[in-house]
């Protein structure tokens, strides 16, 4: 009976080990019909932290950013500043957003609109720790990959 108790309990702590790469976040950068995206998601779900879609006729990059604010409301304005960890400075990208509730998994969604820039691509490509900031509430997102998984985004949207 013990050897049962232990293997499933071995069985268990296997299963549901971090070292699953199948439900760990990364980058993931892809070719789309009308431009290309770069999200921050676990591959093969719907689960996406930070996503960035470049239209290629318009030029317009759309950022959605999964991120529970104080007090969320439909509709609510919050800008989302992104820098890197340790060079805040030398490069950030404040992006104006609107938050919004998805219904169907009860995420808060801030939903903006930028253009590519120097800084942008600064942040994505340099490698280190992605700050991503609403309110004085920060993520640390690891950049590991980031610039692999962005160069179509940065194709499509120079």
């Amino acid at each position: 009976m013990k050897k049962i108790a232990w293997g499933a309990c071995a069985l268990f702590v296997l299963a549901f080990s971090p070292a699953q790469a199948a439900d760990e976040y990364k980058w993931i950068g892809q070719i789309t019909e009308d431009g290309a995206a770069l999200s921050f998601a676990i591959p093969q779900s719907d689960a996406s932290k930070l996503d960035f879609h470049c239209d290629r006729r318009t030029k317009k990059i759309v950022v959605n950013y999964e991120h529970e604010p104080k007090d969320p409301r439909d509709g609510m304005k919050l800008t989302l500043q992104l820098s890197r960890k340790g060079n805040a400075a030398a490069a950030n990208v404040n992006i104006a957003t609107t938050g919004q509730r998805l219904e169907l998994d009860d995420k808060f969604l801030l939903q903006g609109e930028i253009r590519m820039s120097p800084q942008l691509r600064r942040i994505l490509s340099e490698g280190g720790t992605l700050l991503a900031t609403v309110n004085g509430q920060t993520d640390e997102i690891p950049l590991d990959g980031a610039m692999q998984a962005a160069r179509r985004l940065f194709a499509s949207c120079p």
